[in-house]
Formats: structure tokens, C-alpha cells, sequence
């Protein structure tokens, strides 16, 4: 596996997206997919009223045009929207509740919409990838599913190949986020661990739930791909490690040569670099980059240098090793 809106009004307004697979899929890897709306969660008190409506990487630009291009990048799938309204407004039900129980529960007095939005992607990395991509800084992790993050009208979480948004309008209690998104996340098959290569950065000045995963395009450079870059601040410098993982030692070795061809080092061709080596490049768009690579995997530091920025590269090639064990 690679390592890879809404608001205001008397109407609230959450989007969530959905889809099923085989055993694999609940692995975090491709398989057969099953009928979408079997995984939209029954909620009491809501029904669904428009949907579910399915999106393909043709079609993706009709629902988030301009969009688009990020969730293909990582091997989006198929988006499933669905569209929830509360069914308690004038229901006997709720006109039997005392005023103090109305009081508690916005949802029995206001009319509110639920939208459901599920993106499958190809693996459970490339969808913790869209999700790093679209993460805010220094948001408050929610233990739902790997992970998730909320504000007052909006939730998104990802489990395994699924990354889930949802979006309130109207009704600022994020309450009525919280149920939904959890009896879905139960719903969705796949792993709730984050990808492995994480855990072998450094944790000596890294910034925390900063790291961003790159399907393809890592630095600008077409020929860099599912790429992991986390951000470090050390004595007052500020640089980023990074991950990128080949198909395999040819694949790396490749990236190589094209980045000392980009920087105008001498390479009289591909037996001169070897499966592991180290060097340093003068990239046109990033500066100076430090790389070192061995097997399928290439790693480095870029932006701001530092005294200990060596010692973190060099901590990081010793932890990657442990991934091939």
C-alpha cells in the first residue's frame, strides 16, 4: 500500500458520503463495493429526503466544481450523497415533550436538513491523504474514526478508503453532528490506524497533526510521488522532513537521476547511483533539498537548515528501515 459549505438560516444542512466493500475494503484495500445508501445510518427522528445520488471521477465537478482536481489526485472513487431532514417538527411525538425537553433539543422545534457526502478513494492512505490536504492548522483532533475535526456547522472524519464530511446550516449545535458521524464511522469498514510510515519521524520538533500526504507533484516535481512531509521548528528554524515511497529500488533510483539532471549535477547514468546514497540538490523551486535513499524509499529535509536537521534525517532513514521488517 503507497503512503499516500454551508451556513445560516432556519434550515441546518450536514453532508456525508458513503460506500461498502468486501473484506478487503475493511482492510484498507480495494474490493468489491456494495450498494451505497446500505451504509447511510438510520437515525431516529430523520429520514432521508433527496438521494442518495452517486458521482464518478467523471462526473465529481458537477457537485464540487473547482474541487474536483484535489480527491482526483488521490484516486477518488465514487462520492454518495444523501440528504437527511427531521421528521419531529409538529409530530405528536415532539408535541407531547415538556417545553424544557424542547429547550434541550433544537432539533424537535427547527426544521433541519442533514446532507451525507462519502468519498471512496483507492486505499485507506490515499483517503488520510485528502483528508491531510484539507485538515486546518491546529484544529482539535475528535476520536472518530482514525481521526476528525469539527466546527460549529461542519465534521469530517476518514475511516479506512472513506473520507466523510458533514455540513450544518441553520443550527450552530454541533450535538446534532456528533451521532451521525459516529453511527457512520461504526458503519464504514476499514482500519481506524493511522498510515504506519507516520510513526518514523521524529518527534524531537515536529509540529503536531501538521503532516500533509502528497499523491503526486511532491515539491513542485512531476516525477515525485506519494510523498509524506511533516513540519519541524528547531532553534528557531523551520523545515520539513520528508517520506517518498517508490514503487521500488529502480523507481527511487530514477527519482534520483531526475533530480540531479534537475540541478545540473553530473550523472553519467543510472550506475551512478547505487540502491542507497545520499546527496544534496540545488532544486529551482526549493532551494537547497538534502536526500538520502535506500530500497524503495527516499527521504530528506527541505526549506530552513539547522544543526540537528542532519541528526532528524539520518533518525528517520533508521526508522524507515523498520517498515520493511
Amino acid at each position: 500500500m503507497n503512503i499516500l459549505a454551508m451556513h445560516g438560516g432556519l434550515v441546518a444542512l450536514i453532508a456525508i458520503t458513503a460506500t461498502a466493500s468486501s473484506p478487503a475494503a475493511a482492510r484498507g484495500e480495494p474490493g468489491t463495493v456494495a450498494q451505497p445508501s446500505s451504509l447511510l445510518p438510520k437515525m431516529a427522528g430523520w429520514k432521508i429526503s433527496d438521494g442518495p445520488t452517486t458521482y464518478t471521477p467523471e462526473t465529481l465537478f458537477e457537485y464540487i466544481d473547482g474541487g474536483a482536481d484535489l480527491f482526483l489526485q488521490f484516486d477518488f472513487q465514487d462520492l454518495t450523497s444523501a440528504t437527511y431532514v427531521n421528521d419531529g417538527v409538529g409530530n405528536d411525538k415532539h408535541r407531547k415533550l415538556s417545553r424544557g425537553s424542547h429547550d434541550s433539543d433544537p432539533s424537535a422545534t427547527t426544521r433541519v436538513e442533514i446532507t451525507v457526502d462519502i468519498y471512496r478513494h483507492k486505499d485507506a492512505i490515499r483517503a488520510f491523504g485528502v483528508y491531510t490536504q484539507e485538515r486546518p492548522a491546529a484544529t482539535t483532533p475528535l476520536p472518530i474514526g482514525v481521526e476528525g475535526y469539527a466546527a460549529q456547522d461542519h465534521l469530517e472524519f476518514v475511516v479506512g478508503s472513506y473520507y466523510v464530511k458533514l455540513v450544518q446550516l441553520g443550527s450552530k449545535q454541533m450535538s446534532l453532528l456528533r451521532p451521525f458521524a459516529e453511527k457512520l464511522a461504526t458503519s464504514l469498514p476499514g482500519t481506524r490506524e493511522p498510515p504506519a510510515v507516520l510513526k518514523v519521524f521524529p518527534e524531537r520538533g515536529k509540529l503536531v497533526r501538521a503532516e500533509k500526504l502528497t499523491a503526486r507533484d511532491f515539491l513542485g516535481q512531476p516525477f515525485l510521488h506519494n510523498a509524506v512531509a511533516v513540519p519541524y521548528q528547531i532553534a528557531g528554524a523551520n523545515f520539513r522532513l520528508f517520506v517518498v515511497e517508490g514503487k521500488d529500488s529502480a523507481d527511487v533510483r530514477s527519482m534520483v537521476l531526475r533530480y540531479r539532471s534537475l540541478a545540473k549535477l553530473s550523472a553519467a547514468g543510472a550506475d551512478s547511483v547505487g540502491t542507497q546514497g545520499s546527496t544534496t540538490v540545488k532544486d529551482p523551486l526549493n532551494g537547497e533539498v538534502l536526500l538520502q535513499w535506500k530500497g524503495r524509499w527516499l527521504w530528506g529535509a527541505v526549506d530552513q537548515t539547522c544543526a540537528e536537521r542532519q541528526a532528524l534525517v539520518d533518525e528517520l532513514g533508521r526508522n524507515l528501515s523498520g517498515l520493511d521488517k
